[in-house]
């Protein structure tokens, strides 16, 4: 075990480095849900469909955020149904 020192110098540095500790732990963020952390600034991902008028979630960038039921149209209008979207939301 360390010995504590009697000297003034170490308790006023370590009464330093403690409020450093708990700044420091305080300005992290903190753990959500499933213990991740998420950066305020960061905002969640708009997972909706992007064909108009649909009220799905899609599935995501893998699958151009697009539902089940509308990633079996043809790419061709897959692809002008994204621009479209782009466009409005540009």
């Amino acid at each position: 075990m360390l010995r504590r020192s009697s000297h003034p110098f170490d308790a006023l540095a370590e009464h330093f480095a403690q409020i450093f500790a708990d700044r420091i732990s305080a300005a992290l963020p903190k753990a959500g849900r499933n213990g991740i952390a998420r950066r305020a600034w960061s905002s969640k991902r708009d997972m909706s469909c992007r064909y108009p008028g649909c009220k799905n979630r899609s599935k995501g960038p893998r699958f151009r955020f697009l539902c089940e039921e509308h990633l079996k149209l043809p790419k061709k209008k897959q692809y002008e149904v994204l621009a479209k979207w782009a466009k409005k939301n540009a």
